[in-house]
């Protein structure tokens, strides 16, 4: 980390002494401060602004905060915030090169806005955004915060006796709060908007975003103005309303949503200020420096070009970013009130899909289906067969597969609590999505769908694709995945078994109709599936049915206490055998490991009993229900505790 993060508190008489011995050697005059500073405070956040020494070149300024005025007394007591290289104004992180072709210009701002609606900052305008805490309190989350800002010239001497109304201010009326991101800009037919999000300083690694030789300094010169000492923390991303052609019978007030997450771009991904693609609120992210959706080294600078060391810790820093995009949307004023959270979808491809993987294993309390084509699910493999070998790329972002660095966990509104206790694994395992299928069986993931092509050389094939369904299978979970012939493209939500599958002129997710509030079934060897390791192509789970609230043909899935059922259908023409497993009850409670359950399997047009018996809760707590006949007319499924008398139907 560089040092301008750590905070200082400089006794004042070596301040004096020292500014007084360099004008007594006369070696130089010091540096004259910077002008109109000012502040203001919003959503836990204080913005502070200044007009940059046009006279200067290669000076960097000292932020200071404290509780009372700052002047050349009381400096030795206030605490330093930050030194901030030149051009702080410049949005860098906001860069793109499109199709890769080195001709970089912003993406939707050059200039960071710290108001909604508000311009772009100037030219010679620098920024600091200090994210309050209750340190900054002395253990309260509110008061009265002054600041002053110095000037520190290329030989590294520091203004500390000029203090003026033009470089300090307060008092700031400051308080501790959940920072919303800032509302740049609304497109005029008022369905898309930008907003920029600033991270805390305290927890996130400003140097990974910000100009380097991993992004090719954005296409800057790496001595040009600011460009060595930038540091960049914030991040631009969009959220688009529907074009109403895409809702039939109009838009609704209340609408899902769909975090779409692009795939691998070296910088290379477009503005996208276009309506929503599908009938809901679509967020849509930017993972800068591509770290694969998961995070980087948070004590790592990676200005330096240098490796990432042994001692790093790979914190999950886009993950949260992301996901604080979701718990932001749900507070917004106008956006808020109109989201539907039991209707939040991944949607990803390419890197996308491995971020829509790890989401969707992870954070099932918040997804109400998935849909990942062509992920990367290990990349210890990848490259083997002969592909890409993503294993460098992602090296310079974890730390190599040698090191294995463990990880750290975080997300807002506690959504990350459930992990806490996998903190210090290692990267590469907790990045590897196939195994963790079956490794984390146990554990509630999101209704998903896949889809792999075997002509993929990107998402190579023999290993990304073809382990796939063995490890997805032993999970037990809700899924379906479809193999074609394809190269490394889209698959346009082949893979989603029917019931979460695209409605006809309404997209996937049956329509964006999934709920994350009803129960559904987890699905594993079925007979009407391709064998496991896939020989060809088709798929699995691709001709099962169940029904639900968004598609009732016998009624929703019974869920409350002491009876869960479901009701099944082969679409094939065929009857097919499954294993059920209960999923996401909502009221249902399966009960400790070799707790008995009876079950029965009825026909659905007449209600006949045709098969019963007991099964047992296995080591993972989970209760599965194996090779249950499903016929073309459909069959219910009807579990309670074996001590339970009779069933409602």
């Amino acid at each position: 980390m560089p040092r301008s993060l750590s905070v200082r508190v400089l006794p004042w008489i070596l301040l004096v002494a020292w500014a007084s011995s360099d004008a007594d050697a006369n070696v130089r005059a010091n540096p004259p401060q910077p002008t109109g500073f000012t502040a203001i405070h919003r959503s836990g956040q204080t913005f502070l602004t200044w007009t940059e020494r046009g006279d200067l070149t290669g000076e960097t300024y000292r932020v200071y905060r404290s509780d009372q005025p700052i002047d050349l007394i009381s400096l030795g007591t206030a605490s330093l915030l930050l030194e901030v290289g030149e051009d702080s104004g410049a949005f860098h992180a906001d860069r793109y090169q499109p199709n890769q072709m080195g001709n970089w210009q912003p993406r939707y701002l050059s200039r960071f806005v710290i108001q909604d609606g508000g311009a772009p900052l100037g030219a010679s305008k620098g920024l600091l955004v200090w994210t309050l805490d209750s340190s900054d309190f002395s253990g309260g989350t509110s008061g009265n915060g002054y600041y002053a800002i110095t000037t520190v010239d290329d030989l590294g001497i520091e203004n500390v006796l000029d203090f003026t109304p033009g470089n300090t201010l307060g008092p700031v009326n400051e308080s501790v709060g959940e920072p919303l991101p800032v509302e740049a800009f609304v497109t005029p037919d008022g369905l898309a908007r930008i907003f920029i999000q600033y991270l805390d300083l305290r927890s996130c690694n400003p140097t990974f975003a910000a100009p380097n030789p991993f992004n090719s300094y954005y296409g800057l010169s790496p001595t040009a103005r600011g460009v060595a000492d930038s540091l960049q923390y914030a991040f631009a991303y969009t959220v688009a309303l529907p074009d109403p052609a895409l809702c039939p019978g109009g838009v609704p007030f209340e609408l899902p949503v769909s975090l779409v997450l692009h795939g691998w771009s070296d910088n290379s991904t477009a503005p996208n200020t276009f309506p929503a693609s599908l009938c809901a609120i679509e967020i849509r992210p930017i993972d800068v420096g591509d770290s694969w959706w998961f995070g980087y080294a948070r004590d790592h600078d990676y200005r330096t070009g240098s490796p990432v060391p042994g001692s790093a810790t790979i914190h999950n820093d886009t993950e949260a970013r992301i996901l604080r995009m979701v718990y932001d949307l749900g507070r917004h004023g106008v956006l808020g009130p109109r989201m539907d959270w039991d209707r939040l979808y991944l949607i990803g491809h390419s890197m996308g899909a491995s971020g829509c993987l790890a989401l969707a294993q992870r954070y099932a309390h918040l997804f109400a289906a998935a849909y990942c084509s062509e992920p990367i699910g290990n990349f210890r493999t990848s490259g083997n067969g002969g592909g890409t070998n993503w294993k460098p790329d992602v090296s310079i972002k974890w730390g190599t597969l040698g090191l294995n660095l463990p990880v750290a966990i975080d997300a807002p509104a506690g959504w990350a609590s459930a992990l806490q206790a996998d903190n210090g694994t290692g990267v590469w395992d907790w990045q590897n999505h196939q195994e963790n299928f079956a490794l984390r069986r146990s554990q509630l993931m999101a209704p998903i769908g896949l889809a792999f092509g075997r002509n993929d050389m990107v998402a190579e094939w023999t290993t990304q694709g073809l382990p796939t369904p063995g490890f997805v299978n032993a999970s037990d979970q809700c899924w379906g995945l479809t193999i074609t012939n394809d190269g490394h493209v889209f698959q346009n939500f082949k893979g989603l078994p029917p019931l979460l599958a695209d409605r006809p002129g309404e997209g996937p997710f049956y329509g964006m109709r999934v709920r994350l509030d009803e129960t559904v079934p987890g699905l594993a060897n079925a007979s009407d599936n391709l064998p496991i390791p896939p020989p060809t192509t088709g798929g699995y789970h691709q001709s099962l049915e169940w029904s639900s609230s968004w598609k009732r043909w016998d009624g929703i899935p019974i869920d409350r206490s002491g009876l869960w059922g479901i009701s099944l259908r082969s679409l094939s023409g065929a009857a097919q055998g499954v294993d059920v497993t209960v999923r996401r009850p909502q009221r249902f409670r399966v009960a400790g490991t070799g707790s008995r359950y009876v079950w029965e399997n009825r026909r659905v047009n007449d209600n006949v009993l045709i098969a019963a018996g007991l099964v047992q809760v296995d080591a993972d707590g989970l209760l599965t229900v194996p090779s249950f006949f499903v016929s073309p007319a459909g069959n219910r499924l009807r579990i309670r505790p074996r001590a339970e008398i009779g069933f409602a139907r």
